[in-house]
């Protein structure tokens, strides 16, 4: 590695030894500003606890524009099956493996802590000239941008922001997906199990999951589905019950994992069993290419203990029906651009608790009337069913500005240094860059990254010498 990606990835190493979870940034805000009063840089903060550090232009750059670098302190905390990371007070492992920096055993947080590493470096470093700089650093990004969308304005002078939260190095995004969540609950009728039931658990997990926008359309297992065909499949041939229901983890990630347990009448035991393990071939053979770490297990686990609670067979039939009945995965294709996601679901979370079922989805459009039509499936798939229905407000989507100033001079410095051009796109993910734009009319935004595999995921790796590519970049646009 060249030594200013050295800089970069052991600022990288600091900030991972960080507790960052989102809602949880308190102590990597800390860091930041005392970072900054070393420095002697001005410090503003909102009552979101959105960061601004300022910092003067370089000599013979005090009259340049001041420029925005953006980017968000929270990361997905993710761990794989097993492990006793604990987010908020362990360190993140990191893994160097050849030109690949990963995490033992969690997501390692590239999403978006290289972002941060990549600004304070380019401040630190003497031999970086540049204007005045705004390091605006926001909260809560990952749980529906919740931080910046109720960001104080007046925290930012600059009309210039370069975002530093995309993920393939190469390619500016211009523009991004507009997203909202949707939540059910369904009261559940519930009932004493007695000895005329057995238990049969059931367990899908080691799906590769990733971020529900980015990864959406790379034909990879939700689990909450795949729970949801083999529970189909077996309700066609006997009538079930849950005891438990748990799948996934947060809104923005394809989930990796479900887990039920189930109660049949003894009589139907044997043939539901041998149903649920027929499918669930099926589905590991659909996955064999995509999803070599799938595992699905069914076990039977006999009578039932005293006391056990299942919720009845209609209620249980109306759920699973509703799992099978949720859009998941891409809807419609970008006219323009048929390989490009436009609209998208994400059957994100299920669970049963208190005898109540809770179901999240999270919806993506690049298009405003597109995403309220996918809303709307989802909200009456779960009329349908029953469940109280909320859609939050959401993020609004970033159009695309084909004039922009910044996108030129981005895109000629870009081709001098690299003798190739960049790609332009519009992201299918929820960028702050719009709700940024909705703040402060008139900003001229670009938005770009090092190579980022996996985010979201315990897969989550960040390649190396794309770290080197974005700094030369940046270094000449400053």
């Amino acid at each position: 590695m060249d030594s200013a990606t050295l800089y970069v990835v052991d600022l990288f190493g600091k900030i991972s030894r960080i507790p960052r979870c989102s809602k949880k940034e308190e102590k990597i805000s800390l860091w930041l500003q005392q970072w900054a009063k070393k420095r002697g840089f001005g410090i503003q903060t909102d009552a979101t606890g959105n960061l601004v550090i300022q910092v003067p232009a370089t000599e013979d750059f005090e009259k340049a524009p001041v420029i925005i670098l953006q980017g968000h302190m929270d990361m997905v905390c993710e761990k794989r099956e097993g492990s006793d990371h604990d987010f908020a007070k362990d360190p993140i492992k990191l893994v160097h493996d050849g030109p690949w920096l990963s995490a033992r055993e969690t997501t390692l947080g590239a999403d978006n802590g290289i972002a941060v590493a990549i600004a304070l470096a380019l401040v630190d470093s003497p031999h970086v000239s540049h204007p005045p700089l705004e390091l605006l650093f926001t909260v809560d990004e990952e749980t529906g941008l919740n931080g910046v969308k109720d960001m104080d304005a007046s925290l930012v002078s600059g009309k210039i922001l370069v975002n530093l939260d995309s993920e393939d190095e190469g390619v500016f995004v211009v523009g991004c997906a507009g997203g909202r969540d949707t939540t059910f609950k369904k009261s559940l009728d519930c009932n004493q199990l007695d000895e005329a039931y057995e238990l049969i658990s059931l367990f899908a997990k080691g799906m590769k999951g990733g971020h529900s926008g980015i990864d959406i359309a790379k034909h990879r297992a939700n689990a909450n589905k795949v729970m949801a065909r083999i529970l189909i499949a077996a309700i066609q041939k006997a009538p079930l019950e849950f005891v438990e229901l748990g799948g996934g983890t947060g809104r923005n990630v394809i989930p990796r994992a479900c887990e039920a347990v189930v109660a049949f009448r003894r009589d139907q035991v044997d043939d539901s069993f041998s149903t649920m393990e027929a499918m669930a071939d099926t589905i590991q053979h659909e996955f064999l290419t995509v999803e070599q770490g799938l595992k699905i297990h069914i076990d039977k686990k006999g009578p039932v203990e005293k006391g056990t609670w299942g919720v009845s067979e209609s209620d249980s039939a109306q759920i699973v029906n509703l799992l099978m009945a949720m859009p998941s995965g891409p809807i419609e294709m970008d006219s323009d651009d048929p390989m490009t996601v436009q609209t998208s679901a994400n059957l994100a979370m299920v669970k049963i608790q208190d005898k109540e079922l809770v179901v999240t989805s999270s919806q993506r459009s690049s298009v405003p009337s597109r995403l309220d039509a996918v809303c709307k499936t989802v909200e009456a798939v779960g009329r349908l069913a029953g469940a109280t229905v909320n859609t939050e407000i959401g993020y609004p989507p970033w159009p695309m500005c084909r004039e922009s100033m910044l996108l030129k001079r981005c895109t000629k410095l870009y081709r001098g240094l690299f003798e190739v051009d960049p790609t332009i796109q519009i992201m299918h993910a929820g960028l702050e860059c719009g709700v940024i734009g909705n703040l402060c009319p008139g900003m001229d935004m670009i938005s770009l990254g090092p190579t980022i595999e996996n985010p979201h995921s315990p897969s989550e790796r960040l390649y190396l010498p794309s770290v080197g590519k974005v700094w030369q970049l940046m270094v000449a646009l400053l």
